[in-house]
């Protein structure tokens, strides 16, 4: 009994004196150990004024007055971190050893300032070119302890980031940091609430004192949001670059740019609303960016990505992008306005805008390679384009576009600066004319193979408003084809204008094209006995035609030849065909109505008497007369004759 009695005299004694220890704990010079080490990493100065008060509850520690972080030296802002105080929780039993260990450090109301000049340097880079002078490992003019911080915490800050010409800021900041090894792994997990909905960044850091160094060492990053989740997994130092693997994946991508503050960002139509990315990613410093070995989808879409992202100010891209097949037909159809592709049917090109918003996002070269693209009514493949986007104007440069069974080159240009219009230099060659003009124009009565050069532009938000606003010229000429619903042989032998079929040996016109309609003055189609010539309007627009079709037999009328013109006149859908027998009157009888006016006027003369003179017309020979026999008249008169 007795020595149990000692036992617990030794026990409350040791307690006794360690509780008189604790009523001791050297506030002040806690944090003044904190104050040090904070600038022996930064090179910053470090403030502190109040004074610190020891805290037993909820955490023992010691609680610091306002304190500041000062700012890189070329900046005029303000100090890069400043609070109401600091909450600093301890291991009491360091408390009076070589190395106090801190369990908990949380700022009080914080403020932080992260900042970049116009050279490109950042305050947040500590020490070097740019930076406020090189770190220390021990605060200058001070020894003793040193201090290692467990976990920081800081809630409800604000964050302000300011660049050259631009000011973000951001509340209800939360962060920590737990870092309970000095050589282990940290883990930072930061909230921000751009627009109301948290995003959440979390890192894991192999080691935290050699990344500082400028080291690179393995890193974890992911960043969640509403709607998506993006993961890194790689290596990174704080020059800053990086390289790994990045994975990404959006179920709802406008979901996730609102929550960013970029507002609903919508990618057009058929290409989401999900998307997801795989790659190796590099960053070098804060601008520059480079995906390889990608793999992108939005929506149904996939495609295989190489890229090289400078984001300094706009960002400028350098990429490549290979599909196998890309859907464009949703974007260019329109809903509820009876339009099953981009055609409209009978309907009429469809009035659903059209959007490129795109083409104002970044700049750059974009090489492009697929080997089908649906267009809706139009499939082309395959495809090789390089596209040039300078201020929302993309230049697109055809290297190769398999179309209509032939091919297509030139350059097509994408203008949406101010309103959205297009224009271009194309050519065609070897193109199969029935699938051209079915797949184009609903035409379906002409085959064979053609070759056509067209310049255009036209502006609108629709396909109905691009089409109604063509203008340009162009030239079309093909060999060996037909014209089908007319037989232009039995037209000539039975003035049968329906049914049959042409055979023709070539057709060569030119075009020019105003308001959304092409005007032809010259077709030239050439037959073994017959040609044919052509004139008139077709609403590319509007979707009609209004066409002078004028075949001529060779060999009839002993070699002078018979006219018998065609008017092709309505709808694309259903136009109609029918012989123009008032411009067939004119061109073929002409002769023999001139002959006819020619012996009813000498009739006339020989019954007046009356003789014309060399050149003089039979109505002023009559008038001559006239005159002459009143003047006789008027001298009888006079004369009494």
């Amino acid at each position: 009994m007795r020595i149990l009695g000692w036992l617990v005299l030794v026990v409350v004694a040791v307690a006794a004196v360690f509780v008189g220890a604790l009523l001791f704990l050297p506030g002040e010079r806690i944090a003044r150990i904190a104050a040090d080490q904070i600038e022996a990493q930064t090179g910053r100065a470090v403030t502190l004024t109040g004074e610190a008060e020891v805290t037993w509850y909820p955490v023992l520690g010691v609680t610091t007055g306002p304190i500041e972080m000062a700012n890189a030296p070329w900046s005029d802002k303000g100090p890069m971190f400043r609070a109401e105080g600091l909450r600093i929780g301890v291991d009491a039993k360091t408390v009076f050893s070589d190395e106090i260990r801190v369990t908990e450090l949380r700022a009080i109301r914080p403020e932080i300032l992260l900042e970049r000049n116009a050279e490109g340097a950042a305050n947040w880079n500590f020490g070097g070119a740019g930076g406020s002078g090189a770190a220390r490992s021990a605060p200058a003019g001070t020894s003793g302890p040193g201090l290692h911080l467990d976990r920081l915490e800081v809630t409800n800050a604000t964050l302000r980031m300011i660049a050259p010409g631009e000011e973000t800021a951001y509340r209800d900041v939360d962060l920590t940091i737990d870092w309970p090894a000095s050589a282990g792994p940290v883990d930072v997990a930061m909230t921000l609430r751009p627009a109301g909905e948290p995003i959440t960044l979390t890192t894991r850091l192999a080691a935290l004192e050699p990344l500082l160094a400028g080291e690179t060492v393995p890193l974890e990053f992911t960043a969640t949001g509403p709607g998506g989740t993006m993961t890194f997994s790689g290596k990174a130092s704080s020059a800053p670059t990086a390289d790994g693997r990045i994975e990404a994946e959006v179920a709802n991508l406008a979901s996730f740019t609102q929550a960013l503050g970029l507002g609903a960002v919508e990618m057009p139509a058929g290409f989401g609303p999900s998307a997801a990315f795989t790659g190796q990613m590099a960053l070098a410093g804060d601008s520059r960016l480079a995906l390889r070995d990608g793999n992108l989808r939005m929506g149904e879409a996939r495609a295989q990505v190489r890229a090289e992202v400078d984001y300094a100010s706009r960002p400028r891209v350098s990429a490549e992008v290979t599909m196998d097949r890309l859907d464009l037909a949703p974007m260019l159809v329109g809903k509820g306005t009876g339009a099953g592709h981009g055609g409209g049917g009978a309907t009429g090109w469809s009035q659903a805008p059209i959007d490129v918003s795109a083409l104002s996002v970044l700049d750059g070269e974009i090489a492009f390679a697929a080997n089908t693209v649906d267009l809706g009514d139009i499939e082309l493949g395959p495809v090789r384009t390089t596209t040039r986007i300078d201020n929302a104007r993309a230049v697109t440069d055809l290297a190769q576009v398999g179309a209509f069974g032939g091919s297509l080159g030139g350059q097509f240009i994408i203008n949406n600066r101010s309103g959205l219009s297009m224009g271009g230099d194309l050519s065609a060659t070897g193109v199969d004319l029935k699938r051209m003009l079915g797949e184009l124009a609903d035409v379906q009565r002409i085959t064979g193979t053609g070759e056509a050069r067209v310049t255009f532009l036209t502006s609108g938000s629709s396909m109905h408003a691009l089409m109604n606003a063509l203008s340009g010229e162009g030239r079309v000429s093909t060999g060996r084809g037909t014209f089908e619903g007319i037989d232009l042989d039995r037209l000539f032998r039975a003035g049968d204008a329906t049914g049959g079929t042409t055979i023709f040996d070539s057709i060569d016109a030119s075009f020019r094209m105003e308001k959304g309609s092409l005007f032809n003055d010259d077709l030239a189609l050439q037959l073994a006995s017959l040609r044919a010539e052509g004139k008139g309007r077709i609403g590319l627009g509007p979707r009609d035609i209004d066409y002078l079709f004028t075949p001529i037999s060779l060999k009839a009328r002993d070699g002078r030849g018979i006219a018998i013109p065609v008017r092709i006149r309505g709808p694309w859908s259903d136009p109609a065909i029918l012989p123009d027998l008032e411009a067939a009157v004119k061109l073929n009888l002409d002769e023999e109505r001139q002959a006819l006016e020619q012996r009813a006027e000498d009739k006339v003369l020989e019954k007046l008497g009356v003789e014309k003179q060399e050149g003089e017309r039979a109505e002023d020979a009559v008038r001559r007369r006239l005159e002459e026999e009143a003047l006789k008249g008027l001298g009888r008169l006079l004369g009494g004759n």
